[in-house]
């Protein structure tokens, strides 16, 4: 599936993914059940309104688990895993991103809380995911790779039920010129071992990804 980049002029007739000023909630929740989003600004404020409307809204939806990461602590794998572990249910969550308690197999967990149903998706929020996107880039290109490749595999695998995962990147106009980079792990996998690993795994020959600017999402741009 090839990404489906959305730039900050984005049209209704060019893209078939526009908003309305008061019904953009629910068409994001509509994007996310087959894409991750990239969402830009310059302005901080506008992208901390985006991502604060859309968490509220999140948290009202039936069975859906809403994890926030706070990216101005997240500077390297360690900060990454600190917040990861507060959000998810897991066990002595190892500071690597393979291996047996490492990033990814956190995020193979499906959290469940008794006396509720069992989530049937999980939405990760990322504030300020290009501050990793500064501090660490090879780093963040593997925790972007791992975040969707673990999320087509939850989806795909047939374990369990389908469980939608999904991430909201949210940062400036550097995490926008990264996802729309050639060779970015928002556009295809990294397969660094040349396994093509993720590829077998999910189905899926690229990462799902859409681009937007949080303007345009909040309709303060037409």
């Amino acid at each position: 599936m090839p990404a489906v980049l959305f730039g900050m002029h984005l049209s209704l007739a060019s893209s078939g993914f526009g908003f309305e000023p008061c019904t953009w909630q629910p068409e994001v929740c509509q994007k996310l059940e087959s894409h991750h989003l990239v969402v830009w600004s310059r302005d901080i404020r506008s992208r901390t309104r985006f991502a604060a409307s859309l968490q509220s809204y999140l948290m009202t939806q039936p069975a859906t688990e809403v994890c926030v990461l706070h990216g101005r602590a997240i500077l390297d794998l360690d900060g990454l895993c600190s917040q990861i572990e507060r959000q998810i249910v897991t066990d002595d969550m190892a500071r690597s991103i393979d291996g047996p308690r490492g990033l990814v197999a956190a995020l193979r967990q499906r959290s469940s809380i008794p006396g509720r149903p069992t989530p049937r998706q999980r939405i990760i929020i990322w504030h300020d995911a290009d501050v990793l996107l500064r501090a660490r880039p090879a780093l963040f290109a593997r925790v972007v790779e791992a975040v969707v490749g673990v999320s087509g595999e939850l989806e795909f695998s047939g374990e369990g039920g389908v469980f939608i995962q999904r991430c909201v990147f949210v940062g400036s106009e550097r995490l926008r010129d990264a996802a729309k980079a050639a060779g970015s792990a928002f556009r295809g996998w990294l397969d660094e071992d040349g396994t093509g690993f993720w590829s077998l795994v999910t189905g899926l020959k690229s990462p799902p990804v859409s681009v937007c600017s949080a303007e345009v999402l909040l309709g303060e741009v037409a």
